[in-house]
C-alpha cells in the first residue's frame, strides 16, 4: 500500500478503464494528463500492477468565511479478481488517517452505491439541484459566446476570466459551501467538457453575463451545468436527487465555519461539552469542549469528571453525537434528534453546491 509518485500514477489507467468502461478514451486522456498533475493516488500494488486504488483530487472549498483544501475521492476501484479481500477498507482507513494528520476538515465523494461508504462514516450532504432554461421570451433571446474550443487569444482568456468571476459571485450569493471558481478552475473545466465533445456557453443579456450553460456526452447528450437566475434559468424541484456524500475528518478545523445564531439567547459565547463517537479516527473519538461565538467556533480536547454547570455559567448541556450525525447536521443537510435542543442556538452551514465530476 503506497502513494504513487510521478509517472507511477499512469499505472492506474488499466484499472481505471476496467472499472469505469463508460468513460471515453478522450475523457481518460484528459483525466490522466490533467488531474494527475496535483492529485494523490493511494494504491495496492503487486509486481508493478495496481490492484486497488483511491484518487484524492484536491479542491479549494469555501465554507462561509473559511477556504480549505478538501479532497474529492474518485477512482475508487479494485481489480475484479482481487475484490472481497479487504483492500478497499485498508485503503480508506489509511487515507482518512493521513487526512487527519494533514488537518483536512472534510472529504467528499459521489457514491456509486451509498452502502459502500456508510461503514466509513460518510453521509449525504448535498441534494443535487435541477435547473432548466427559462421559457420567458427574454431568456430565449440570450446571446451565447462559447468557451469551447479554446482559442489562444487575449479575448478568449478575458472572457474565460470574466466567466470565472461571474461563477464565483453567483455561487457566493446562493450557497455557503462550494468549490472556489477562478481562471484555473475554468481552464480545467473547459478541457474536461471538451474531452466529451461538449460545449460551454456564456449567455449574455446585452453586455452582462446572465447564465452559464454546458452540455457534453459522445453517445448520450447530457446537461453538464446550468447556472443562472430567473427568468433565464429556473429551478426544477422534481429533478433533485442525493448527490454528494461527505465525512468530517478534523472536527476542530471544520467547526471554524460554525457559529452561534445572532438571536441565540446565551450571551456572546458559550461552551458545549460534546461526546463525539468516531470509531475509525481515534483522534476524534472522545470528549471535547466546543467554544461557540457569534463569528465562529473552536474545539479542544477535554476531560470532565462531572456534568458541567448550566447555561448561566457559560456551559450548554452536554451533547453526544456520532461523526455521521455531526457531518449531516453541520452541513445543514439533516438535524439528528439529539440536536433539537440546540437548533435555536447553533447555526450550521446552509446551502451546499458541489457539482464536480472528477
Amino acid at each position: 500500500m503506497e502513494y504513487l509518485q510521478g509517472e507511477e500514477k499512469q499505472r492506474c489507467r488499466e484499472l481505471w478503464e476496467e472499472a469505469f468502461p463508460e468513460d471515453s478514451r478522450e475523457f481518460c486522456d484528459y483525466y490522466f494528463q490533467e488531474k494527475l498533475r496535483d492529485n494523490q493516488i493511494l494504491a495496492f500494488t503487486e509486481n508493478g500492477q495496481v490492484q486497488a486504488m483511491v484518487h484524492r483530487n484536491p479542491y479549494m472549498v469555501r465554507a462561509r468565511d473559511c477556504c480549505w483544501q478538501a479532497d474529492y475521492l474518485v477512482g475508487v476501484a479494485t481489480r475484479r479478481e482481487r475484490r472481497r479481500r479487504g483492500y478497499m477498507r485498508r485503503l480508506l482507513l489509511k487515507m482518512m488517517g493521513d487526512m487527519r494528520q494533514e488537518k483536512m476538515p472534510f472529504c467528499f465523494l459521489m457514491p456509486a452505491a451509498e452502502a459502500i461508504y456508510r461503514p466509513f462514516g460518510f453521509v449525504f450532504i448535498y441534494q443535487q439541484p435541477g435547473f432548466v432554461m427559462g421559457k420567458e421570451k427574454k431568456a430565449t433571446a440570450l446571446q451565447a459566446k462559447g468557451l469551447i474550443p479554446e482559442e489562444d487569444s487575449d479575448e478568449y482568456q478575458r472572457m474565460r476570466s470574466l466567466a470565472a468571476e461571474w461563477m464565483e459571485r453567483w455561487l457566493g450569493s446562493h450557497y455557503q459551501v462550494y468549490a472556489k471558481r477562478d481562471d484555473a478552475y475554468l481552464k480545467r473545466l473547459t478541457a474536461e467538457i471538451a474531452s466529451e465533445d461538449g460545449v460551454l456557453d456564456v449567455l449574455y443579456d446585452g453586455d452582462e453575463i446572465a447564465a452559464l450553460a454546458g452540455w457534453w456526452g459522445k453517445t448520450k447528450r447530457e446537461q453538464r451545468l446550468l447556472y443562472g437566475d430567473e427568468p433565464y434559468v429556473m429551478a426544477a424541484d422534481n429533478l433533485q436527487k442525493p448527490g454528494i456524500m461527505a465525512r468530517i475528518i478534523s472536527p476542530e478545523v471544520f467547526v471554524k465555519a460554525i457559529r452561534l445564531k445572532e438571536a441565540a439567547g446565551c450571551g456572546p459565547s458559550c461552551i458545549l461539552p460534546i461526546r463525539l463517537q468516531d470509531p475509525l479516527i481515534p483522534e476524534n473519538d472522545g470528549l471535547w469542549f466546543w467554544h461557540l461565538g457569534r463569528n465562529g467556533s473552536w474545539m479542544e480536547r477535554k476531560e470532565w469528571t462531572e456534568t458541567p454547570a448550566g447555561r448561566q455559567d457559560g456551559f450548554l448541556p452536554p451533547l453526544s453525537l456520532t461523526i455521521e450525525e455531526m457531518t449531516a447536521w453541520l452541513f445543514g443537510y439533516e438535524a439528528p434528534e439529539a440536536v433539537r435542543a440546540y437548533e435555536d442556538l447553533i447555526e450550521p452551514l446552509h446551502g451546499v453546491f458541489l457539482d464536480e465530476v472528477v
